[in-house]
């Protein structure tokens, strides 16, 4: 996320915790709270993979950091002599919302909610957040289109959060239906691709009988069988044979030291990244899968790759990535 959905949930959280218009110093401390989760971004300058435990969405996103969160803010509030009770409930709603809706994003991986217990990252049903570039890559267009739709589906909640004026119950329906078909329009995938394609360009080809409806339906645990059967083959796969917790094809490169190999429909290889390490190893550009397998072995892990820009323009990134030869990881963003 952009970030402005999680900051107006928690300005709104302070009002009503003061039960009026919040202080300056009151709703950006309410609003940092808000944002406490993502305190994790930090570990990629120290090389924490976005996958592991500790990397982004991950174990400061559970439930569990989300109570333990909320239990030491409201030691704080008795401190401070405030409510225990009304100050620990909202603090916990303002950290569980930010998980919550960070599991409404449409890329990226999910959350690990139940952390400890498992490190599977969870999606929402219902995915109307576009997923924010990362880092600086957020200052982009792309990064400008992500902020104004979080802008337009977050909008009544600031508002309530800060204007001091009552309104009528008509006024409010009359300022709410317009909002809600902006909803709908946004919350769908399609028309909100349709929309970021025309305003910022969109230069994407697909393989031969893909199908945006039929990606949609791809899901963790499917074998190659199955995603092949429903998309067709890729464009390029993509072998990684590092470490399976360093993996993160779509989020970073691949490390200096690993051996990153692309393969084509009829069974070659295009192109080696980090090159050194590949020749190496003994893979090279033109040489058959087939040698890549008895010199390296099996991947351990390989995206199939369905979508591409010819000119290497803005386009609509779409990868299935496998381990064991099932689905772990689709990817669905702009590249």
């Amino acid at each position: 996320m952009a970030s402005i959905g999680h900051i107006a949930v928690g300005i709104a959280a302070a009002r009503v915790h003061r039960r009026c218009v919040p202080a300056p110093g009151t709703a950006a401390a309410w609003a940092a709270l808000s944002l406490l989760p993502d305190v994790d971004v930090v570990g990629f300058a120290f090389g924490v993979d976005y996958a592991a435990p500790w990397g982004h969405r991950g174990a400061t996103h559970s439930l569990l950091m989300s109570l333990l969160g909320s239990i030491a803010i409201g030691v704080s509030a008795r401190r401070a002599s405030g409510s225990v009770r009304r100050t620990t409930l909202l603090a916990l709603a303002v950290l569980t919302s930010h998980a919550v809706l960070d599991t409404m994003t449409d890329g990226g991986l999910g959350c690990a909610l139940l952390w400890p217990f498992t490190n599977a990252r969870y999606f929402a049903p219902w995915r109307p957040i576009p997923v924010a570039p990362i880092g600086s890559d957020f200052i982009s267009r792309d990064g400008a289109f992500v902020a104004l739709t979080e802008l337009a589906l977050f909008w009544p909640i600031m508002v309530f959060a800060l204007v001091r004026r009552r309104t009528t119950a008509t006024a409010v329906a009359v300022a709410l239906i317009p909002w809600l078909a902006g909803v709908a329009v946004i919350g769908n995938g399609h028309s909100r691709n349709a929309i970021s394609g025309y305003l910022l360009g969109d230069e994407t080809q697909y393989t031969v009988g893909f199908s945006e409806t039929a990606f949609g339906r791809i899901a963790l645990g499917q074998s190659e069988r199955d995603v092949s059967g429903r998309i067709g083959p890729p464009h390029t796969e993509l072998w990684f044979f590092g470490p399976p917790d360093r993996r993160a094809p779509d989020e970073r490169p691949a490390p200096a030291d690993e051996c990153l190999v692309v393969s084509v429909a009829d069974g070659r290889v295009t192109h080696a990244f980090a090159t050194e390490p590949c020749r190496s190893r003994g893979v090279h550009e033109g040489q058959t899968t087939t040698e890549v397998r008895r010199q390296l072995g099996p991947p351990t892990e390989s995206c199939w790759q369905y979508s591409w820009s010819a000119t290497g323009k803005r386009h609509r990134l779409r990868v299935v990535c496998f381990s064991d030869g099932t689905v772990q990881r689709v990817v669905s963003k702009w590249n």
